[in-house]
């Protein structure tokens, strides 16, 4: 794919942002040829990077991650192991249908951190499907938080997110 077209492309996802209210950033990244943050809600402060990689010409990563407050992953680690690991195994299947990939981090043994991201290809992309990615996205890290408030109370269940590769 030629630059022309790479930056053609980007123009739109930047305008699409825009059009949404929700740009917020543009980062400058070595290893993304357009690397845009987002903000959704606008003024929440739940960001939500839109990359677009070297080495992938025809791509758009969409990619956050949502980390659990210190009094929740303390009150997660100390439930008993078997409620832990049924819990942690809810989450998994619940999430594993989606068309948004997560990763626990460092590990689902020690759940610190989730991450989202969501692949589009240039070809057929358009502002639905874009929009759509960016909300399922965010209904991810809602999930995740709403998840903590239902096992552990209304105290803030995470910390809020930034941008995954500033």
């Amino acid at each position: 794919m030629s630059r022309k077209e790479i930056d053609k492309m980007m123009d739109l996802v930047k305008n699409w942002l825009v059009e949404e209210g929700i740009y917020k950033d543009r980062v400058v990244d070595e290893k993304a040829t357009y690397h845009f943050i987002a903000e959704i809600p606008p003024g929440s402060g739940g960001y939500i990077d839109v990359i677009q990689p070297k080495v992938r010409e025809t791509l758009v990563v969409i990619a956050s991650a949502i980390q659990l407050s210190d009094e929740h992953y303390k009150s997660l680690k100390a439930m008993p192991s078997p409620k832990r690991e049924e819990v942690l195994w809810d989450i998994r299947f619940k999430l594993l249908f989606l068309e948004t990939d997560f990763q626990i981090i460092p590990s689902a043994e020690d759940p610190q951190k989730f991450q989202f991201t969501r692949e589009l290809f240039f070809d057929g992309l358009n502002k639905i499907i874009f929009m759509d990615a960016m909300k399922q996205i965010h209904r991810c890290k809602l999930f995740i938080t709403w998840k903590m408030y239902q096992l552990f109370g209304e105290s803030p269940p995470t910390t809020p997110s930034e941008p995954m590769f500033r």
